[in-house]
């Protein structure tokens, strides 16, 4: 046999396994998701106490990154594969739809189950409901030390003057030993705040790039200020090499989201605090990062004989129990509205600051041509980011490669 019919036919294998059929008895559920750390390991559990109470029903839960998630898995569900829910943000329901890979959860899910959310809970596209989450998330805080400073800069010019007071050689031997500020500054997400703090935006109404613009050269250029100009992040990085320098209290700030507060001790006395990002005083503008609900969508080969099992699980892992366990033990923030307005929320400064920088926050367009914008961002970004091109070059070529990707797409 031939290694390329080899390799067709282990896909084959592959992705038929995920599709769940009824073995010994059981009727078999599979899960793509996205869940990583801490909340990966409560979802396992979770996942293991719903399979206590539903002995009739096995669950596979497999981790795929977010670009292998969303290939793959239109890939399987085209050919009448893939899992039953696949789990992730809410800008995967513009190309799961317009791919015709899930179904529309109304259909899984009882009206009154669906009206426990608060609005943002349930991502609706073109006039049907896609996605029911457990969460809303992504939005990114300016974490702060609190050994190292008793307030968080307020705006863009205090984040300067206070990241070069906080920076320091601190044996004299011309080099940096704790930074200011860090941040995965390389990679395109991180760069939403700055360009929303600069009056930007990544497309318009019509899903149309909208990058080429002042705003985004200014956006960039205030970062490339912050490593060369201001010296207060390192000259070389990525999100790994900053979470390590943070956490050994080599970096005074960190931008990040709610999947790492817990990591960094946010709501313990004494270790982190999570504050919304600052305002721009030239603009008036907060830095304002993108939010998403997180959660559920159902594979659109997911028939009559599977659905019951299937709501049943999705029920679980969406309703207001699991969200108020997920909140406490993770600080997700819930999309229920009995867990929103409960003491599980209101009483936690943590859950309260996620709040606040949701409410600063702007929701992630679900329109396909999104995917396409991100790819196309990535690259002209870092080579600004690497000093190959300029902010105004850059720019320039993230518009014309998202513009490209999204004809290359016929979308």
């Amino acid at each position: 046999m031939r290694p390329f019919t080899l390799i067709v036919l282990a896909l084959t294998v592959w992705l038929a396994a995920g599709c769940g059929a009824k073995l010994d008895g059981k009727i078999q559920v599979s899960i793509w998701h996205q869940k990583s750390g801490p909340e990966r390991d409560l979802f396992v559990q979770l996942i293991g106490r719903f399979m206590q109470e539903n002995p009739d029903v096995a669950v596979e839960a497999l981790y795929r990154e977010p670009e292998e998630l969303r290939n793959l898995y239109i890939i399987a569900a085209v050919a009448g594969q893939g899992p039953d829910l696949v789990n992730g943000a809410a800008d995967n329901v513009g190309v799961f739809e317009l791919t015709k890979t899930i179904q529309p959860v109304d259909g899984i899910l009882d009206a009154a189950f669906l009206e426990g959310f608060i609005p943002e809970g349930i991502v609706r596209w073109n006039g049907h409901p896609w996605l029911v989450a457990d969460q809303l998330g992504n939005q990114l805080a300016l974490v702060c030390n609190d050994a190292k400073m008793t307030r968080a800069p307020a705006t863009l010019d205090e984040l300067i003057s206070m990241s070069q007071e906080l920076t320091k050689d601190l044996d004299g031997d011309g080099k940096t030993d704790v930074y200011g500020l860090n941040w995965n500054y390389r990679e395109p997400y991180f760069f939403i705040p700055f360009l929303t703090a600069f009056g930007g935006w990544v497309m318009d109404e019509t899903g149309h790039p909208t990058l080429d613009t002042p705003e985004t050269v200014a956006a960039l250029q205030f970062i490339l200020d912050l490593r060369d100009k201001y010296q207060v992040i390192p000259k070389e990085g990525d999100y790994e090499i900053a979470e390590m320098l943070y956490k050994e209290g080599r970096t005074a700030m960190i931008i990040n989201g709610p999947w790492a507060w817990a990591g960094y001790g946010v709501g313990v006395a004494g270790r982190s605090t999570a504050h919304p990002l600052p305002v721009n005083s030239a603009t008036g503008i907060p830095a304002a990062s993108m939010v998403a609900a997180k959660g559920y969508s159902v594979n659109v080969n997911v028939g009559p004989e599977k659905k019951e099992a299937v709501g049943r699980l999705l029920r679980f892992l969406t309703g207001s129990e699991v969200q108020a366990v997920m909140a406490r033990e993770v600080l997700t923030y819930p999309v229920r509205r009995d867990v929103v307005e409960s003491e599980v929320v209101l009483g936690n400064p943590t859950l309260l600051a996620s709040r606040k920088m949701i409410a600063h926050s702007r929701p992630i367009p679900i329109q396909p041509q999104m995917r396409q914008i991100w790819d196309g961002m990535r690259g002209p970004y870092q080579l600004v980011m690497s000093g190959a091109v300029t902010a105004q070059e850059g720019a320039r070529l993230m518009q014309r490669e998202c513009e490209k990707k999204i004809a290359d797409s016929n979308l």
